[in-house]
């Protein structure tokens, strides 16, 4: 269960990552200060909220418990 909750999270906060920056932030090459916005607003929190979905992984997998297999 961690495992899989784990590698979830990772896998989430990087797709998360890799899309707010390539897709939704603001265009490469703007050739002018007011072409420089971002196509979405939130894209600059929706890549902080995938880092730390990503780093928050480890806290995941430390605080659950690892089942016993007997």
């Amino acid at each position: 269960m961690r495992k899989t909750l784990t590698t979830l999270m990772i896998l989430g906060g990087l797709v998360l990552m890799v899309v707010s920056y390539f897709f939704l932030a603001a265009p490469w090459g703007a050739d002018s200060v007011e072409h420089s916005d971002p196509k979405f607003g939130f894209a600059p929190t929706l890549f902080v909220v995938g880092v730390m979905s990503a780093f928050l992984s480890a806290v995941v997998y430390e605080l659950l418990p690892d089942r016993r297999h007997k």
